[in-house]
């Protein structure tokens, strides 16, 4: 069983959609009780999703201190039928404390159990608060439990050896493997087909062999295997022939593929973040540019020839006494002009270019600027209305900093992994030669 943590804006629509049907079987259909479960918690909640053979079988959800209870709040833990009685619920209610530990620390974690499940609960530790309750026709009791720190002491040895003579011993294990490692793929010891110096590992192979048994009702017949492995090797002598070719280096499609791919499994880590409240509100105070809506401006420009200065500055003049219509008069006409409506700062931009909005943002409300000289002619502006929008509130951008935090998080991760590769590889500019 393998199992993953993502946080609401994380999930895909696909694990959505599992998860709440799998929660559905669980605890409406299987438990008899009718009851609203997307209950637009989730959205405050970390999820743990438990996966075998790519198939959701095991899920609880983690909501953040405060929205119930004072700490995190465990819930809807569960199971599907298929994996009782494995052990799966301990594994998956172990790995929630350990979670609410590590992201909520030294706070009490709560959950609303079930009656019938208290001995579970009690074995990890969790005692029961008050009276028991129905929740949703069911007896429930909350119960808590504050989890203990790690009090491990990974500085006390225990091995029959100096630990500088283990130190020693690490370090040249690594120095021999380090200058092996590139030429190395332990994969293609254990293979079953070779294309020249490529291998067709086992493992690949075992794997396609699964997918083509779980794809049919059948499961595999006496042929697939012999009938697989041909197809691998087929594939594995188009790619080669491909590299020969030099697609890769010449085919833009091909190579903007591969770039995407990489990018994105460098990006995919993200998945994986525990995000606390914290580190989103440090996230937030240090970009909230990022989420402080564009000016907008109702503008008026008029603009003059290289040679008509003159008539831009009497132009000024009317347009400080009010009369717009004359000073409109002394301007040459727009090919295309400003719409007379509230725009947004980027959207003005596409009209005048970024230094003149530059300047239209510094003015004030009915201000009239000075005479601008650009690209050979002359400009005015008057910003006719203003609004300038103050940064929102925290909570109420919450899942557009938490979305934001990721993809920044993203981009952290693929730049360092760009480093680690100069570093991997040799790179040398011709013009540092």
């Amino acid at each position: 069983m393998e199992t993953k943590w993502k946080s609401f804006s994380a999930l895909t629509k696909d694990e959505l959609y599992s998860l709440l049907n799998l929660r559905q079987q669980v605890f409406v259909v299987e438990q008899d009780c009718p009851f609203i479960d997307a209950d637009f918690k989730d959205q405050d909640c970390d999820h743990l999703l438990a996966y075998q053979n790519n198939e959701l079988v095991g899920y609880l959800r983690v909501a953040k201190p405060g929205k119930r209870y004072e700490g995190p709040e465990i819930g809807r833990v569960l199971t599907a039928e298929k994996i009782r009685r494995q052990g799966a619920g301990k594994v998956l209610t172990q790995e929630a404390i350990e979670f609410c530990a590590s992201k909520y620390p030294n706070q009490e974690i709560g959950l609303s159990a079930q009656y019938r499940l208290t001995n579970f609960y009690e074995s990890f530790g969790f005692a029961s608060q008050g009276e028991v309750y129905l929740e949703d026709d069911i007896e429930h009791i909350k119960m808590t439990l504050i989890p203990q720190p790690n009090s491990k002491n990974i500085f006390q040895w225990r091995l029959p050896i100096h630990p500088l003579f283990l130190l020693g011993g690490i370090i040249s294990v690594g120095i021999i493997g380090s200058s092996f490692i590139k030429e190395v793929d332990v994969s293609q010891l254990n293979w079953v087909a070779k294309i020249d110096d490529r291998a067709i590992s086992k493992e690949k192979y075992e794997i396609y062999l699964e997918s083509i048994a779980q794809s049919r009702k059948t499961g595999l017949i006496e042929s697939d295997p012999d009938n697989i492995l041909e197809r691998m090797i087929d594939e594995e002598l188009l790619i080669q022939r491909g590299i020969d070719l030099g697609m890769i280096e010449n085919d833009s499609e091909i190579r903007s593929s591969i770039i995407q791919k990489m990018i994105g499994s460098i990006i995919a880590e993200t998945n994986d973040l525990r995000i606390s409240r914290q580190d989103l509100e440090g996230f937030y105070s240090s970009n909230k540019d990022l989420f402080t809506p564009s000016p907008k401006l109702q503008l008026l420009k008029l603009s003059f020839d290289g040679n008509k200065k003159v008539a831009g500055e009497r132009a000024r003049d009317l347009l400080i006494q009010g009369n717009l219509a004359d000073a409109k008069s002394l301007a040459e006409n727009e090919v295309i002009s400003l719409p007379n409506v509230l725009l947004p700062a980027m959207k003005i931009r596409e009209y005048i270019g970024p230094s003149l909005t530059q300047l239209a943002l510094s003015l004030e409300e009915g201000e009239v600027s000075e005479l601008i000289e650009l690209d050979g002619s002359f400009h005015l502006l008057v910003p006719l209305q203003k609004i300038i929008s103050s940064a929102p509130e925290f909570n109420n951008v919450y899942q557009e900093v938490e979305s934001e935090f990721i993809r920044f998080k993203g981009e952290e991760l693929l730049d360092e992994y760009l480093e680690d590769l100069r570093n991997w590889y040799d790179v040398v500019k011709a013009n540092d030669l």
